[in-house]
């Protein structure tokens, strides 16, 4: 069984290869969920990335709206697959505070990106969180 850290860890993995794979997003999904031990997070990571993938011209709209300049195109790919996480949480997920959303982004940026990501995901999140 996994906690939801590592089932959103995965989310996020999934949407980073969305990125650069969006035909392919549901056929990595069905296999990601398949071959990996999920448990009760399988609801979750289904949902925040199938809802994430049919909500992402919004979602990117929101981000650029807050990121102050940056268009998505500009964001690094793995900054943009964490916001989209976060921001879907935030929008569609009431169950879920809007500080969990921006504090477990802020943990995978750190993780996965480095201290100059973690810096624009919170101000953006930040931002967004306080609209």
């Amino acid at each position: 069984m996994i906690n939801r850290r590592k089932a959103r860890e995965y989310a996020f993995t999934l949407l980073f290869s969305y990125r650069f794979q969006p035909e392919d997003i549901q056929s990595l999904l069905e296999e990601f969920l398949a071959e990996n031990e999920t448990g009760e997070q399988a609801d979750y990571i289904r949902t925040v990335v199938e809802g994430t993938v049919a909500h992402v011209e919004e979602i990117d709209a929101r981000i650029s709206q807050f990121a102050k300049g940056w268009t998505t195109e500009r964001i690094s790919a793995v900054c943009l697959a964490v916001l989209r996480l976060a921001v879907y949480e935030m929008q569609y997920m009431d169950s879920i505070p809007a500080g969990v959303s921006v504090n477990e982004a802020v943990a995978l940026a750190k993780k996965f990106d480095g201290e100059e990501s973690l810096a624009f995901v919170n101000g953006v999140l930040g931002h967004m969180k306080d609209a």
